[in-house]
């Protein structure tokens, strides 16, 4: 089973103790996950992204409920930030949508604490950490051994770096100081084309304002 990048930046948004979102990720996550759902739809030929306009080219679905969702959505001729705004807005509750994909394929279960019968508060659990142990392990093979990324974990990392989570893929205080150089410079990846680097690009420094 492959998971989206949607889906990866999502599961590294997770505060694995506390089973919700991570604070440093509550403004950016929607818009994040919005930007890597037009991107996964760029790389599988369902739209275009040319000079930071998008354009559809097909909309036959995906086989993943989220991105044929956002397919349907998006317009041709608006430009990349535009799209990512006013999807955000439109999808406002994608996390929560996540959460049932999520659930639906055995990678997270929805824990509830009570207080004898009434429920308090909801949380999401890891069912199968697997998958975000492989993500971490790719994450982290980049950094310190250089291996050569593919286009899905370009794109990744350059949006955890957005959405201030890298600190939570390497905690150790050094070891993110690299994370920090390979993240900001991984939007040049030779890997990617150029208007996935442009698309990248834009996208770092609407999140950074």
């Amino acid at each position: 089973m492959k998971i989206s990048i949607a889906e990866g930046l999502y599961l590294i948004a997770l505060d694995d103790e506390e089973g919700r979102l991570l604070a440093a990720a509550e403004k950016s996550i929607v818009p994040g996950l919005i930007s890597a759902a037009l991107l996964e739809l760029h790389l599988l030929k369902k739209v275009a992204i040319k000079d930071n306009v998008i354009e559809v080219l097909d909309q036959t679905g995906t086989g993943n409920g989220i991105l044929d969702n956002i397919l349907k959505k998006v317009k041709s001729g608006v430009g990349l930030i535009d799209a990512v705004e006013n999807l955000a807005h439109t999808f406002k509750d994608i996390q929560e949508d996540l959460n049932e994909l999520l659930v639906q394929r055995g990678i997270l279960k929805k824990e509830a604490t009570k207080l004898m019968w009434i429920p308090l508060s909801e949380r999401m659990d890891n069912a199968n950490y697997a998958f975000e142990a492989e993500i971490r392990k790719s994450l982290q093979a980049i950094v310190f051994k250089s291996a050569k990324p593919t286009n899905s974990f370009v794109i990744l990392m350059s949006l955890i770096y957005d959405c201030n989570i890298l600190d939570e893929v390497f905690r150790d205080k050094d070891e993110l100081i690299d994370a920090v150089k390979v993240a900001k410079d991984i939007v040049n990846s030779p890997v990617v084309s150029e208007d996935v680097s442009k698309a990248l690009k834009v996208l770092k420094a609407h999140f950074q304002k």
